[in-house]
């Protein structure tokens, strides 16, 4: 099955949402019935996780996800987490180091070039970093180099389906700055369907709610309607990928995006 965006040409799946990144619906990738039970005192991306896994996150800012995902995988899993900035890694080393979390460990690196080896995650995720990044193709071909065979990524950001007007994209991503680099949602896929992942696709959708005010500025009565209707292309879309990275490499995926080599 290649990726599709099915949730997002299903507009009976589509809701409304504050203005914020895609909370989750990854689903579990465990048979156990322990590891499916939801907890509810977690954000709903981390029911993928299970006990014992290895997990990375892509943009760790604070540590925040990963101390969540840390007392999911447990004393025999581990989490990692990238972030550029060494203000962020040092931020979070203290705070985990404060709490005497044994099974977290941050690296400063850019997530075009993970200080990762391959096939090392079971478990990949991001959120609301994706679109800020200037080679989008990078970083996907990197998620796929270090999530291991069957091991799944998970990633919440923004899309569009119709143009927007650049000076609405400008102010709206004052709220959540990762609007500004939304694509098109086919163009969004594109990048993992590239890369090498073929099953999986988008899980989750939520259409964000802009303040009126704001859309009043840019956009005419008729679009301010649309651009609030769950059933209507116009607009910005908080969505949630989860892509598996196949048991096996095919020729055309081994190199992780072989078109990088060709040059």
């Amino acid at each position: 099955m290649q990726v599709e965006a099915t949730s997002i040409e299903n507009k009976d799946k589509v809701k409304n949402s504050a203005c914020g990144c895609g909370s989750g619906g990854c689903g579990s990738h465990s048979n156990s019935q322990e590891s499916s039970e939801i907890n509810a005192d977690l954000p709903s991306r981390f029911q993928l996780l299970q006990a014992g896994d290895r997990v990375v996150e892509f943009g760790s800012g604070l540590g925040n996800d990963c101390i969540s995902a840390a007392s999911i995988v447990g004393p025999t899993g581990k989490v990692i987490g990238i972030d550029i900035s060494e203000q962020n890694i040092n931020t979070a080393r203290g705070i985990v180091d404060s709490m005497k979390v044994s099974n977290i460990e941050f690296r400063q690196g850019n997530v075009e070039a993970v200080p990762l080896p391959s096939e090392f995650a079971n478990v990949i995720y991001s959120s609301c970093v994706f679109n800020l990044q200037s080679d989008k193709q990078k970083v996907a071909d990197e998620m796929y180099r270090v999530c291991d065979h069957n091991g799944y990524v998970c990633v919440s950001d923004f899309v569009i389906i119709n143009d927007i007007p650049d000076d609405l994209r400008k102010e709206a991503s004052s709220f959540a700055g990762c609007i500004a680099g939304a694509e098109k949602a086919d163009v969004f896929m594109s990048y993992f369907q590239k890369t090498g992942f073929t099953q999986g696709g988008i899980v989750e959708v939520n259409k964000v709610e802009l303040p009126l005010e704001i859309l009043e500025k840019y956009l005419d009565a008729d679009m301010i309607k649309k651009y609030n209707d769950i059933n209507s292309d116009e607009g910005i879309f908080s969505v949630v990928l989860v892509v598996e990275k196949p048991e096996t490499c095919q020729a055309e995926t081994c190199c992780h995006n072989a078109d990088k080599h060709k040059n």
